[in-house]
C-alpha cells in the first residue's frame, strides 16, 4: 500500500511500498470519460546526441519526503528523493531485474544463506569519507538497528563480516537471496558512516554516495540537486539539476507540465485524456502496485474466514477498474498474476462479483448487521473507490462507515495501536515478496495487528526465503498465495494498478519501474 505506508515508532514495514509500501503514490482517481490507455507504452529513450548537459529536469509530485535519513524516513515514497542522494548497494531496474551498483558482483554461498558481495573502489562518500567494506558493514548495521525504518527488511541478517577492504559478506537465518532485492532499497543505501548521528542528515544531507547532491530544500515544495563532480558511473547523469516539484493538487500538476513549470508527472485517470490532448508524452507499464483492503483479524468477525470471503466477492473489482479508467486491472492476490511470486492460477474470476454467494457466506458464518469502519487517504481519489466499495457492502447488508485520515496517520491506528477495523491503502510490491509476505501473513507482521496465522504459509514463507534464487522460490510462492487464497487471508486485494508518467517532448530518458518506484537515472533534456 512496497510496497507501502511505514511509521517510524513501529520501526517496522507496512509492507507495501512500496513501498510505498504500503506507499501511496496517489491512485488515479475517477474516470470521467478518459479515453482507456494502452496497458504498455514505453517513454523516449535517450539520444546521446541530442543531450543538453545544462539543462535542468523538474519532476512533480503529489507527497512529500518525511526525511532525507534513510533510516529516519516513514514512509517509502520518500526513496524517490533519495536515490540521486544515495547509491544502493544493488540496483533494481525498471524491469524488476538486479544490475550492479555499489557492488559490481555478488554471490549467495554457504548452501544459500549469505550474500558476498563485491564492491567498486576509489570511490568517496560526498564529505570525503571513503566507501569500503567498514562503511557498508557499518551501514547495514545501522539500518537493521534500533527503530530504523528498514529493520524488518534486514531482520533475517544475523551479521555482516569484513572479507576486505571490498568484499563483505551478509549472513542470514534463513536465506539470503532476498537480499539482493533488499538491498535495492532505503535498506541498502549507502551513508557515511560519519554523519550517522548527526541529525541535520534528516533536511540537508552532507554524506550521501550517490550522483547528486541536495542543494536547496523547502519543506512540501521542493528539492534541488545538483551532480556530484568525478561521479563514478558518468552516464547515469546527462542533466546540470534536477528540482523536485511537490502539490497534491492534480489540475496543479498537469498544468504545470503542460506550461513547462514542470518537465513530468504523474496522471490519475481522469488527468489521462486532458494530457494526450495538451500533446504530451504519455508512457506506462502495468506495474506490482494495488489496491488493498486490510482488515484486522483480531476483530470479529474478521476472524471467520467466510466473512473474509464474502468481502471479496461482495467487492465489484471491474467497477473499480471502470472508475480507475481502466488503470487498474482486477486481481485477487498480492500480486498480478504475470509476476514470478504469484499463481498464475488465480485469476479475477476467483472472486468473481457475486453478491448472493456474499450473503450466503455471510449466512453460514452466522453474521448479521455487520457494519465497520474503513480509514483511507483523505485524498478524494481514494474516497471514490471507497464509497463504491461501501455501496458494494451495503448490497449485501453490510454497513461500512468510512473515516478519511491524513496519510501520516493513516497506519498508527491500524498497525500501531491496532484498533482500527480496515484501511485501504495503495500497496505497492517491496524489495522483495518475503517482506510484504512477513508483513500480511506473519503473525507479528506491521500489517497483520490481528495476529492471523496460517501454518501452511508461515512454513512455505520459511521455504521460499531460504531459496537459492527467483526460479527456486517461483512454485514456492505459488503455493503459498494458493493456500493464502484458500483461507481468504488478509489483505484482500481489489486490483493492480498502472500510474502513467506525462512529460514534454524534450524529455528523455525517463522510465516506468516495474515496482512502482520513481527514479531518474540517466535523465536527458534535448537541446
Amino acid at each position: 500500500m512496497r510496497k507501502q505506508l511505514f511509521v517510524a515508532a513501529a520501526a517496522t514495514f507496512l509492507m507495501i511500498a512500496s513501498a510505498c509500501s504500503a506507499d501511496n503514490d496517489d491512485p488515479s482517481g475517477g474516470g470521467g470519460g478518459a479515453a482507456k490507455p494502452k496497458q504498455n507504452v514505453a517513454c523516449p529513450p535517450v539520444d546521446e546526441a541530442a543531450i543538453d548537459k545544462s539543462a535542468t529536469f523538474t519532476w512533480m509530485y503529489s507527497v512529500a519526503n518525511t526525511s532525507f535519513d534513510p533510516d529516519k524516513i516513514t514512509t517509502s515514497n520518500s526513496w524517490m528523493y533519495l536515490y540521486p542522494v544515495y547509491d544502493t548497494l544493488i540496483r533494481i531496474d525498471a524491469n524488476g531485474e538486479p544490475t550492479p551498483m555499489l557492488a559490481k558482483k555478488w554471490e549467495v554461498g554457504d548452501g544459500g544463506k549469505s550474500l558476498t558481495l563485491n564492491l567498486i573502489e576509489n570511490w568517496k562518500y560526498h564529505d570525503g569519507t571513503a566507501f569500503d567494506a567498514e562503511s557498508v558493514k557499518a551501514n547495514i548495521d545501522r539500518h537493521r538497528s534500533g527503530k530504523s525504518f528498514n529493520k524488518q527488511a534486514l531482520n533475517d541478517v544475523t551479521g555482516v563480516d569484513v572479507v576486505d577492504a571490498s568484499t563483505v559478506k551478509v549472513k542470514t537465518k534463513s536465506g539470503a537471496a532476498p537480499l539482493i532485492g533488499i538491498l535495492s532499497s532505503s535498506a541498502g543505501m549507502m551513508m557515511s558512516p560519519k554523519v550517522f548521528d548527526d541529525p541535520g542528515q534528516a533536511s540537508k544531507p552532507t554524506g550521501g554516495s550517490g550522483a547528486f547532491k541536495v542543494t536547496a530544500y523547502e519543506p512540501n515544495t521542493k528539492v534541488e540537486y545538483t551532480p556530484v563532480p568525478g561521479y563514478w558511473d558518468p552516464k547515469a547523469v546527462n542533466v546540470a539539476k534536477m528540482v523536485f516539484l511537490i502539490s497534491s493538487n492534480d489540475n496543479a500538476r498537469l498544468n504545470a507540465t503542460i506550461t513547462g513549470t514542470a518537465d513530468t508527472t504523474f496522471l490519475r485517470s481522469s488527468m489521462y485524456q486532458p494530457a494526450k490532448d495538451a500533446n504530451l508524452v504519455v508512457c506506462q507499464k502495468p506495474s506490482l502496485a494495488s489496491f488493498t483492503i486490510a482488515v484486522n483479524t483480531a476483530k470479529p468477525p474478521f476472524d471467520k474466514k467466510e466473512v473474509r470471503q464474502a468481502l471479496n466477492y461482495a467487492i465489484n473489482r471491474d467497477a473499480i477498474n471502470e472508475l480507475q479508467g481502466g488503470f487498474c486491472q482486477p486481481g485477487v492476490q498480492m500480486f498480478p498474476s504475470s509476476y514470478y511470486a504469484s499463481d498464475p492460477s488465480l485469476t479475477p474470476d476467483a472472486y468473481k462479483h457475486d453478491p448472493g454467494k456474499a450473503k450466503e457466506l455471510l449466512a453460514k458464518a452466522g453474521v448479521k448487521d455487520l457494519s465497520f469502519t474503513l480509514e483511507t487517504d483523505n485524498l478524494d481519489a481514494y474516497q471514490r473507490v471507497a464509497e463504491l466499495i461501501q455501496a458494494n457492502l451495503q448490497e449485501v447488508g453490510v454497513k461500512m462507515t468510512i473515516r478519511p485520515v491524513e496519510l501520516p496517520k493513516l497506519m498508527e491506528g491500524f498497525s500501531v495501536n491496532k484498533n482500527v477495523d480496515a484501511i485501504m491503502v495503495q500497496q505497492k510490491a517491496d524489495a522483495d515478496p518475503s517482506i510484504q509476505v512477513a508483513s500480511y501473513y506473519m503473525p507479528d507482521g506491521f500489517s497483520n495487528p490481528g495476529g492471523y496465522s496460517n501454518p501452511a504459509i508461515t512454513d512455505l514463507a520459511t521455504k521460499a526465503k531460504g531459496a537459492k534464487d527467483r526460479n527456486a522460490a517461483k512454485s514456492i510462492y505459488q503455493q503459498l498465495f494458493k493456500a493464502a487464497h484458500d483461507d481468504a487471508a488478509q489483505p484482500i486485494t481489489l486490483c493492480h494498478l498502472n500510474t502513467p508518467l506525462a512529460m514534454n517532448k524534450k524529455i528523455m530518458g525517463v522510465e516506468v519501474y516495474v515496482d512502482g518506484s520513481r527514479q531518474f537515472r540517466g535523465v536527458a533534456v534535448k537541446k
